[in-house]
């Protein structure tokens, strides 16, 4: 099974270059934090040469070396390098693990038809050629192993290297300096203190003196190079392609209907990409036809814009020319789209961003349209009003502008209780039974199994002779239901006044 490794030496510093290419002609280095105290993390040649390494302080860096460069490369900023390139790996390899930063392996198990050569020379050109069109420039190795590839890689640091046979392959790694390995200082130390500096004269070590002197760590180093440990790949699926499918109730034809249908799946698929900074440079778009003899047939069309975008409105558009231009030859009861996607600008995500997900605009438009259709009061809302009983504590207002949603957070859930617009009066009942077989809602719901309270309210009678006396309950039915009543004093008899979720 062949192994590519793809190394990219001073990954950070490829990306620096790659933001500013003038850069590449002078000293750079890459810096933990753009302050004198600040820590130098890598050096390009140019400024090793009058002396910055790694390590130093940026103020002492700058007294080296006046005209140096630096910039700080945030995590992020790698971590999109490297799904980028993931991405474009993806294309020459269904299986890819990225290791370090700037290291990743690809696995070419079943991809000889696709090269006309068995050794691999054609894959690693491929993978070279694609990562010098992402701006950055490294090694790739062809071999057997993960080990080995990836000790070749940082020893050759440039260029395609294939090896046809695990022979040559053992023969190449053996002589890999451990300086070009992610070995502990301590380590590298001790083993140079033997004579031991490459590959091949660790491999010539006794492994139960390694692991007895050294420890486990250069034990296991002492197995992967030696080839006694199995070291699989751990690849990562490719990244899926946002898709969104739309299944029609009833088989149609009609194109504006069809591109209406297609508008929603459209805006859904910008916002899942404008929420991973892409834009869409094509937008892909299958229909399902159902023919008469019922057959289904797939039909697919390619729509580019004239450049990369997430206005959903145009490509929209787009869709209804290209429909337009050539209507479906049979119903459709399906589609799907998805896209191409490329990083988006800061423009694009911006515009994007400023968008709210609920239009206020169009909900207060909406409104007054029915408004405008059915009469001014059919677009209300409920206020909280100052009254002694629960059906005066509320009323109802005109609604002119639709505000966004401000909920207040709660740790327990409350219970809500929904309200007769005007109390129910109930079927009396011998109180002795009340509790038993007491029927409120009809059999439907069944009689009630519990029954809580009274909670009292009164009042009114600084005002009237006949003061206001309500005995609440909370009557839980059969069925489950839990009901608001009361019993009025002075009609001596039962109302339903809501019930409670």
């Amino acid at each position: 099974m062949r192994i590519a490794c793809l190394d990219l030496p001073a990954f950070p510093l490829q990306i620096v270059w790659r933001t500013e290419p003038s850069w590449r002609a002078h000293p750079v280095v890459v810096i933990d934090d753009d302050r004198p105290q600040g820590k130098v993390l890598w050096a390009c040649e140019r400024a090793r040469a009058v002396g910055v390494l790694a390590g130093q302080r940026y103020a002492h860096a700058l007294s080296l070396c006046g005209s140096l460069r630096a910039r700080v490369v945030p995590p992020e900023q790698i971590a999109a390098a490297i799904a980028e390139l993931r991405t474009a790996l993806h294309a020459l390899s269904p299986r890819v693990e990225p290791g370090e930063p700037g290291t990743f392996w690809l696995d070419g198990d079943g991809l000889d038809r696709l090269y006309a050569d068995d050794a691999g020379v054609a894959w690693g050109k491929s993978i070279a050629r694609a990562i010098a069109q992402a701006g950055f420039a490294g090694a790739v190795v062809v071999g057997f192993s993960r080990f080995a590839t990836c000790a070749i890689a940082r020893a050759t640091r440039h260029g395609v290297t294939v090896l046809r046979a695990d022979a040559d392959e053992r023969r190449a790694a053996s002589a890999v300096p451990l300086a070009r390995l992610d070995l502990d200082p301590k380590l590298r130390d001790a083993l140079a203190r033997l004579g031991v500096t490459t590959v091949g004269e660790l491999v010539r070590l006794p492994a139960g003196g390694v692991l007895e002197r050294f420890g486990s760590d250069a034990h296991r180093l002492y197995q992967l190079a030696a080839g006694e440990r199995w070291d699989p790949l751990v690849p990562l699926a490719p990244p899926e392609a946002p898709d969104e499918r739309v299944l029609l109730d009833d088989e149609d034809d009609n194109v504006e209907r069809l591109v209406f249908a297609v508008a929603a799946p459209i805006d859904r698929l910008m916002s899942r990409l404008a929420a991973k900074a892409r834009a869409c440079t094509a937008l892909h778009l299958e229909l399902a036809l159902k023919h008469a003899v019922g057959k289904i047939e797939v039909r697919a069309e390619c729509i580019v814009p004239a450049a990369a975008t997430l206005d959903a409105r145009q490509l929209t558009r787009l869709v209804h020319l290209r429909l337009s231009g050539a209507p479906p030859s049979a119903p459709v009861n399906a589609l799907r789209v998805w896209a191409d996607d490329a990083p988006a600008s800061r423009e694009q995500l911006a515009l994007f961003a400023s968008r709210p997900r609920r239009d206020l605009r169009a909900a207060d438009e909406a409104l007054a349209r029915v408004r405008a259709e059915l009469g001014d009061d059919t677009v209300v809302r409920a206020v909280i009003r100052d009254g002694h009983l629960p059906e005066a504590s509320f009323g109802w207002e005109r609604l002119v502008h639709v505000t966004a949603a401000n909920p207040t957070p709660v740790t327990v859930r409350r219970l809500v209780r929904r309200l007769q617009l005007r109390p129910q009066p109930l079927p009396p009942q011998a109180r002795q039974v009340r509790d038993d077989g007491w029927l409120l809602s009809g059999l439907e719901h069944g009689a009630v199994v519990r029954i809580v309270g009274p909670y009292i309210v009164s009042g009114g009678w600084w005002a009237h002779p006949e003061a206001l006396h309500r005995e609440y309950h909370f009557a839980e039915l059969r069925r489950g239901d839990c009901l608001w009543v009361y019993y009025d004093r002075a009609r001596r008899r039962w109302f339903w006044q809501g019930a409670v979720e």
